[in-house]
This record gives structure tokens, C-alpha cells and sequence, in this order.
């Protein structure tokens, strides 16, 4: 199965996200984009040393501090949140430099190659767990995933882990015990994953809000899918995650 949360959207006011944090906004955001993809620059939100925080661009694709490169041998764009306390690549960030990562929705391609978009019912934003690290100056970071539950189960199986705005604080607080946090989080993801909403897009290519519209393929197209009529598997498939 493809590896979970590759693509997401986020269309959000870093302006007013920055005062419901407090935190101090960065140049550079990036713009509005219904197809952030890993290596990009994305937004997140983090608390510094100093207890000051910053809603910041990062590169989406972690790069741990005691790398000699930035070119890994293994894709760091996402980490399970089961293991991060004990991995080397995760470990230091998971316990000291925790971040959120705010998006508009997110995409998970199905087993049969079908592309989902799920988001919130209001439309606050959804808060994703994230890690971030320094590397010669350059902020990077990685979005948290956890086994899938309920109607995302039925699509993928991972999901991203979604933080409750009641938690955020503590999540970034770099004097937060992860050992403490990180069970709490993952355990309170799951309650705030049978609030998401979902439906089925068109193959994810270019930009767009188009790529977040609702997309009912016609029983002649699903039976192309699938191979029923002669021309055997679909045309164009798109690697999505």
C-alpha cells in the first residue's frame, strides 16, 4: 500500500493563524496550494528555547541534525508516531522539537488507485503533528502517522496524527515530556478522526481548488479501472504518495 499523507491542501490566513498562536510570522510563507508535496516548502507552527513561537516555512522532507548530507537513502517526509522515540532519525526531534502542521485537508489513495480527500466539518484547520529540525540553517520537518481507524481505515491504512486544538500548546512545548505527550496525542487523534468528512477527487495533477471537488466516477470508468473492458488498467496512473 503507498505510503501515507504525500499530499495535502492548504488554503489558510497565516495572518490570522499566527494570532490564534501567538506566534510570531515569518516571510516566506508559501502560498495558498491544494497539492503541497514532499521536498516543498510547507507552514508549520513551533515553539523556540525561548518559548516563543513561530509560524515558519520548512522543507517537507526531515533532515536530522547529524546528517554529514541532505540526501538520505530513505524518505523522511513522513514517521511513524509509534516509533519515533526510538529511532535515531526521529528521536531527538520527538523529544524536544515537536511542531504542527496546519493544512486545509488531506489526500490518501486507496488500494484500487483511487484518490480521497478528507478535511474538517468546520473549516477551522486541521492541525497535524509534525517534527522539525535544523540542518545547516535550513528548517525541515515531517508529518506524524499513525495505524488508520474507522472510515480513513477503509481508504488507507495510515493517517495522519491530528492534534486538538486544546493540545496544541503542550505539543509544541519543547519542555513537554514526549514520553508523556506523545501517547495522549496519538491516543486523542483517533476521537478527532471520526469527525473528518471525505469523498472521492480526480486524479491529483497541477493545482488548484478543483483537486478538493467531490468526483463520482461513472460505472463505465470503475469498470475501466478495474480491467472489465479491453484496454486492461488505467491510463495515465499517477503515483500519488
Amino acid at each position: 500500500m503507498a505510503t501515507m499523507c504525500g499530499r495535502f491542501a492548504a488554503d489558510l490566513d497565516w495572518g490570522t493563524l499566527g494570532l490564534e498562536f501567538e506566534a510570531q510570522v515569518s516571510p516566506g510563507l508559501p502560498q495558498p496550494s491544494w497539492n503541497f508535496r514532499p521536498t516543498q516548502s510547507i507552514a508549520l507552527v513551533a515553539q523556540d528555547a525561548h518559548g516563543v513561537r513561530h509560524l515558519a516555512p520548512a522543507q517537507w522532507s526531515l533532515i536530522p541534525a547529524w546528517s554529514s548530507t541532505d540526501k538520505l537513502g530513505y524518505p523522511t517526509f513522513n514517521a511513524r508516531i509509534e516509533t519515533i522515540l526510538g529511532k535515531r532519525t526521529w528521536e531527538q526531534s520527538a523529544r524536544a522539537a515537536r511542531a504542527l502542521i496546519p493544512m486545509t485537508g488531506y489526500y490518501e489513495t486507496s488500494a484500487d488507485g483511487h484518490p480521497w480527500y478528507f478535511f474538517p466539518k468546520r473549516r477551522d484547520p486541521l492541525l497535524v503533528a509534525g517534527l522539525y529540525s535544523w540542518w545547516h540553517g535550513r528548517l525541515t520537518c515531517t508529518i506524524l502517522t499513525r495505524d488508520a481507524l474507522g472510515a480513513p481505515a477503509q481508504v488507507h491504512g495510515r493517517m495522519p496524527v491530528l492534534v486538538d486544538h486544546g493540545m496544541a500548546a503542550d505539543w509544541i512545548a519543547p519542555e513537554t515530556s514526549g514520553d508523556d505527550i506523545i501517547p495522549e496525542i496519538t491516543q486523542r487523534s483517533a476521537v478527532l478522526s471520526e469527525h473528518l468528512r471525505q469523498h472521492e477527487v480526480r486524479p491529483i495533477r497541477g493545482d488548484g481548488p478543483r483537486l478538493i471537488e467531490t468526483f463520482a466516477p461513472s460505472p463505465q470508468a470503475t469498470a475501466r479501472h478495474h480491467g472489465i473492458t479491453a484496454g486492461g488498467t488505467e491510463d495515465g496512473d499517477v503515483t500519488l504518495f
